[in-house]
């Protein structure tokens, strides 16, 4: 048995409550989508982002806030091609 499902505006998609229980799904869960022989498949992936958490080694406290915003404004003073 099937279940449809609405796509939004903003091409987002609500999985039925019973498919989330069944495969474990909260709220921040990452899926990846397959193709396989013209048939897409949904495939429920351990941790996402919060899967890499410690697997860089860093001394010290760090600033993300600090970061982020340098790298902002890193981005911001680069040149566009051909300026």
């Amino acid at each position: 048995m099937g279940h449809y499902v609405k796509v939004s505006g903003k091409g987002q998609i609500t999985l039925p409550a019973e498919i989330r229980k069944k495969l474990g799904l909260e709220s921040g869960s990452f899926l990846e989508i397959k193709e396989e022989e013209g048939v897409y498949k949904i495939v429920p992936q351990e941790g996402g982002i919060r899967k890499l958490k410690g697997s860089v080694p860093v001394e010290g406290k760090q600033n993300f806030k600090h970061s982020r915003h340098r790298a902002m404004e890193e981005l911001a003073n680069e040149k566009e091609p051909g300026d």
